[in-house]
């Protein structure tokens, strides 16, 4: 009987950690729910998103934003003959941020005052 609960024990202390057999992260950022009071703001942002972030948790983070109405995809900018290579314009409270990713990471983050800017910037210099 004893022989049969190791296997059992085993099982439920691999299933309590990450897929990689660490523990989960328990001091992870989680995506904060920002209100009219406290918006998310283009600052904030830049705070949250960085050059070289996995773009699964960047995607993760936004849509979380977007469906809780904080945040606005306005436009998504894919230059012809790069297909790895894409950028979000990003609508919040206080401007427009432009995140560019090459599907793996974030490779480049900056700010504009409108998204005609943001637009007229990333097909030139992508």
């Amino acid at each position: 009987m004893r022989k049969a609960l190791i296997p059992l024990a085993v099982i439920g202390t691999l299933m309590s950690c990450g897929q990689d057999g660490s523990k989960p992260s328990e001091d992870k950022p989680k995506t904060e729910v920002k209100d009219e009071k406290d918006p998310v703001t283009v600052e904030y942002l830049q705070d949250r998103f960085y050059k070289g972030m996995d773009y699964d948790a960047y995607s993760v983070e936004i849509k979380t934003w977007v469906d809780k109405g904080q945040a606005d995809i306005q436009e998504t900018v894919k230059p012809a003959g790069n297909g790895n290579v894409s950028a979000d314009i990003i609508q919040v409270a206080d401007g427009f941020l432009a995140v560019v990713n090459d599907s793996k990471e974030i490779t480049e983050i900056k700010t504009f005052p409108t998204p005609e800017e943001a637009k007229s910037y990333l097909e030139k210099n992508m």
